[in-house]
């Protein structure tokens, strides 16, 4: 898993979404990449309103957006590797030809940079899957969702700053 985009992503997600974690963000990343699961178990935290007696429960967004961009990540993985064998292996047996008949280097092939709306649908769908394996409602499926597509259209990826 590639970690920096994971934690890029989560950290655009929290930015829009839920500014106030940010200065725990390092620390929330650090303990999600020890132990996921334990990371997403105390995703609440607890309040008490100053002196009032009342206490309650604030769901930390930051586990569930590192979770849901490991998701996304997993998700684009898995369909870049579909591309390269269903295009590869096409691709290597024309270079293949071509290469015995003019012994040349084969030229390098580039994966296009950004997604296609399709692929966008693709992490979209991970997303809400995810989120409501979360136990997110479907309000909060469909603002973590758009906040993970704003991010992936605004720079074709998250922002690595």
């Amino acid at each position: 898993m590639d970690r920096e985009f994971v934690t890029t992503l989560a950290r655009d997600v929290v930015a829009a979404r839920a500014p106030e974690e940010l200065p725990f963000f390092a620390a929330t990343s650090a303990a999600y990449f020890r132990d996921p699961r334990r990371a997403l178990a105390g995703r609440t935290r607890s309040d008490e309103v100053l002196g009032s007696g009342l206490d309650t429960a604030v769901a930390l967004l930051s586990p569930v957006a590192l979770a849901v961009a490991t998701a996304v990540y997993e998700t684009l993985t898995q369909k870049t590797g579909e591309l390269v064998v269903e295009r590869g292996g096409r691709l290597l047996g024309r270079l293949g030809r071509k290469l015995r008949r003019k012994k040349q280097e084969p030229p390098l092939v580039e994966a296009p940079a950004e997604l296609s709306d399709e692929e966008i649908g693709q992490v979209r769908a991970a997303v809400e899957k995810r989120g409501a394996a979360l136990g997110l409602s479907p309000d909060q499926v469909e603002l973590l969702a758009d906040a993970v597509v704003f991010s992936l259209r605004r720079t074709d990826g998250p922002t690595t700053d």
